[in-house]
C-alpha cells in the first residue's frame, strides 16, 4: 500500500506525520515522503526527521519536487498511483483562502486517491464517524472507515442526513429522465451499502442541512476522524459552495475524503470483497 505524505516544516506538518503514524498495519505500508525543493533548502534534514517518525514502515521513499506545495502534491499523485494521500491544511483563514485558494481543496480536486486531511490528530484512531449519503461514494466510504477502525477499540458510527433545505448557490442539475419504477431512496441505498459490507456500526439519521448536521455530530460525538465521500462530479468542480469542501474546511478534526465507489482504491475494494 503506497501512501504519499506531504512533509511540511511547520507545526501542521507534524500533524500529517502523526496521523500517518496512526494508520493501521504500518509494516505493510510504503510511505513516500514529499517535500518541496524550497523547503529542503531551508531545512536540509526535513525528510530524515520525517522518516524517523514513521520508522517500522515497509519502506520509506523521499520525494522532492519544486513548489508550491499544492502543485507538488498533485503532480506527484498524478504521475504515480497512490492508495492514500496525507496532507495538512495550509493554515489560511477565509480571506486568505479567497485570495490564494485552498490547498486541501486543490489536492482533493486534482488527485484520484483518497485524501486524508490532518488536523490535530488524536492519540489513537478509535472513534470514526462516516457520513453516508447513499450516493455513488457510499460503499467506498463504508469500506474506508472499516479499514481504519481495525484496532482493538476501533468503532465506526454512520450518519445519513436527509437534507430538506436547499444549499445556497447549489448548482441546478438538469432533470433526470423518467425511470421505470420508483426512484431509489438515499437512506435505503446507504442501509444496503452497510449490509453488503457486513458493518455492525450504528446508523444515525438526521434531517437538515448536510454540512451543519455532519459537523455537529462530529463535535458532539468527540470522534477522532470524519470520513466523507466525493462523487466524480463534485471532485471535478470543487468550489466555495461545494458540500465536500465545506465539510473539509469546517471540520475541527482530521477528515478522510474518499472518491466515488467506481474509483475506490484497491485496499477499500478488498475490504468489501472480504466482508461479502
Amino acid at each position: 500500500m503506497d501512501c504519499l505524505v506531504y512533509v511540511d516544516p511547520s507545526t501542521r506538518g507534524d500533524w500529517a506525520l502523526a496521523l500517518a503514524a496512526l494508520l493501521p498495519e504500518r509494516e505493510r505500508r510504503a510511505f513516500h515522503l514529499l517535500a518541496t525543493a524550497e523547503d529542503l533548502k531551508k531545512h536540509p534534514d526535513l525528510l530524515e526527521r520525517a522518516a524517523a517518525r514513521l520508522a517500522g514502515a515497509q519502506s520509506l521513499r523521499p520525494v522532492t519536487r519544486p513548489g508550491p506545495p499544492r502543485r507538488a502534491v498533485v503532480l506527484e499523485a498524478q504521475e504515480r498511483s497512490y492508495d492514500l494521500v496525507v496532507v495538512p491544511p495550509a493554515g489560511r483563514n477565509a480571506v486568505q483562502r479567497l485570495l490564494k485558494g485552498s490547498r486541501v481543496a486543490t489536492v482533493v480536486r486534482g488527485v484520484r486517491a483518497p485524501v486524508l486531511v490532518a488536523r490535530r490528530p488524536p492519540s489513537r484512531l478509535d472513534r470514526i464517524l462516516a457520513a453516508v449519503s447513499g450516493g455513488d461514494a457510499t460503499e467506498a466510504v463504508v469500506a474506508a472507515a472499516a479499514e481504519l477502525a481495525t484496532g482493538p477499540n476501533g468503532h465506526v458510527d454512520y450518519l445519513h442526513v436527509a437534507s430538506e433545505v436547499a444549499l445556497p448557490f447549489a448548482p441546478h442539475e438538469p432533470p433526470a429522465p423518467p425511470a421505470l419504477g420508483p426512484p431509489p431512496d438515499a437512506l435505503h441505498s446507504a442501509q444496503a451499502a452497510l449490509a453488503r459490507a457486513g458493518s455492525s456500526g450504528a446508523l444515525v439519521v438526521r434531517e437538515g442541512i448536510v454540512v451543519d448536521e455532519v459537523l455537529d455530530a462530529f463535535e458532539a460525538g468527540a470522534y477522532d476522524l470524519l470520513v466523507i465521500g466525493a462523487s466524480e462530479a463534485e471532485r471535478g468542480r470543487l468550489g466555495r459552495e461545494d458540500v465536500t469542501q465545506r465539510m473539509v474546511l469546517g471540520c475541527p478534526g482530521s477528515t478522510l475524503v474518499v472518491p466515488a465507489s467506481r474509483l475506490r482504491p484497491a485496499w477499500a475494494q478488498d475490504k468489501i470483497e472480504h466482508s461479502q
